[in-house]
């Protein structure tokens, strides 16, 4: 190295080699300096050579190639070797790429439900098998609660099985979105044995901005927006004829949202409805004068205010205003209803709604919705109710429910054999043995008193084991 290093020597040192020849008395103290400036050239010269290799480096990094010194690889196997082996990877990734895509795309063209425009759509519902069995007294004039009472004090069903699909149409102008669901069970004609027919449920076609939509199509009334969770009681909700005014109606419905800050807004909604009076009590002779249906109009203003993604409270008043036509009168339908949510922990939430008015039959109740007295005079009859639950999460897969429910009518003028009171209390567990399987055991007590002062109790036990579509 030093010897290549002297050819490299500046001229600075020139005059010293010369004074060195002619016999300068100081000549050992300049062969010296000579050494040492030797010294200080060798280490710049390898700090040179140590700078080209690293930007060389640099260079084949910019590159995507290794940086090896010639002929010889980092790991130590020659250049070209190495220069294979960074090549192969890249190829063979690509390669697994493009299969992923193309095992993608045929798992695309095996469309399981296609729409004839294309639009996607996804099914939805379960497979529910209810093992139940009944003690103390059967319930008489409660139609709703066929399953409850069973053909017999104990059986088992598959009927309150669903079905449905939920679908998403073409964009709207200003960034809107048309989507939909549609949803069935097999609980028409439940009392028959062997009459298993598709029964709709609720059916929505929306149409949806970002602060307001627009929907059509049958659901339950916005005054009663939550249910009680249940896998017991499903072809007839949880709380029917017991607080829980349920009915699944045609309605043509908008909601504006608005939003004070990023926590806090106000949802509204209103909608035109048509009521179902055909379960009222009507006296024999007056039957044909009933119009079983007639429009009427809800409006709901929800107050809400999330903590967090999970903690949130939501209060909410409601009001319904329509009229019943049957004996040549109109009989006004009232309701006032307030109903709420609250989650103050992740694993408890609080939910119910409760109501009061005059007429609420055309809804779901008892059936009380009028009078009809002696002179031919019709009047509303008062009634009072509602239902409340609490939901607690014990672990990731199993939660614990418990709620109660009242429909409370005043019996005055009505005749002995109505109902006027019902309570019902109920109880579950519900256990997720996997992301799709549910196992539930639930009881259910169910109180009925009658305008004659009798009254009677009815246990209901249920296990049921559902697959989730």
């Amino acid at each position: 190295m030093r010897t290549k290093v002297l050819f490299l020597i500046p001229i600075a040192i020139v005059p010293l080699l010369a004074q060195e020849k002619q016999g300068d008395p100081n000549s050992q103290a300049l062969m010296l300096q000579i050494l040492q400036r030797l010294d200080a050239l060798e280490h710049q010269n390898e700090k040179l050579v140590e700078e080209v290799h690293a930007l060389k480096q640099q260079l084949a990094a910019s590159n995507g190639q290794t940086a090896v010194t010639p002929g010889v690889s980092q790991s130590g196997v020659s250049q070209a070797a190495a220069s294979e082996a960074g090549a192969a990877p890249e190829q063979s990734s690509v390669q697994d790429e493009v299969s992923i895509n193309q095992r993608r795309i045929e798992e695309q063209a095996q469309t399981k439900v296609e729409a004839s425009q294309k639009f996607p759509i996804r099914l939805d519902g379960m497979l529910l098998f209810n093992a139940f069995a009944n003690t103390g007294s059967s319930v008489q004039n409660l139609g709703d609660y066929g399953l409850l009472t069973g053909p017999s004090s104990s059986g088992a069903t598959v009927r309150q099985t669903q079905i449905g699909f939920q679908f998403q149409g073409p964009s709207l102008p200003f960034d809107g979105r048309v989507n939909g669901s549609l949803m069935m069970d097999f609980g028409a004609g439940y009392s028959e044995p062997g009459a298993s027919w598709l029964r709709l449920r609720q059916a929505d076609l929306s149409f949806d901005w970002q602060n307001r939509s627009f929907s059509v199509g049958q659901e339950q009334p916005i005054i009663s927006p939550y249910q009680p969770t249940s896998f017991a009681e499903v072809v007839i909700p949880p709380l029917a004829g017991a607080g829980n005014l349920w009915y699944w109606l045609p309605e043509a419905k908008y909601e504006e949202r608005l939003h004070f800050n990023g926590n806090t807004g106000l949802t509204g909604q209103i909608a035109v409805i048509e009521t179902n009076d055909s379960s009222q009590y009507v006296p024999t002779e007056y039957q044909p004068s009933l119009e079983g249906g007639r429009p009427a109009l809800e409006g709901r203003f929800a107050f809400w205010h999330k903590f967090d993604d999970v903690k949130r409270i939501e209060f909410a008043p409601g009001f319904h205003v329509g009229t019943t036509h049957v004996a040549g009168s109109s009989v006004p339908s009232r309701i006032a209803t307030f109903d709420w949510r609250i989650v103050p922990f992740s694993k408890l939430a609080f939910n119910g709604t409760i109501y009061h008015g005059r007429n609420v039959a055309g809804l779901g109740s008892l059936g009380n919705g009028f009078v009809i007295l002696p002179d031919e005079s019709v009047r509303a009859v008062l009634s009072s109710g509602g239902w409340a639950q609490m939901s607690l999460s014990l672990t990731s897969r199993l939660s614990f429910n418990v709620f109660t429910g009242l429909e409370d009518d005043q019996g005055a003028d009505l005749p002995a054999k109505n109902t006027v009171r019902n309570l019902s209390y109920a109880a579950n567990l519900i256990y997720h043995l996997g992301p799709n399987v549910v196992v539930s055991l639930e009881g259910l007590q169910m109180r009925t008193r009658w305008v004659n002062g009798a009254s009677q109790l009815h246990n209901h036990y249920d296990l049921a084991l559902a697959y989730l579509f």
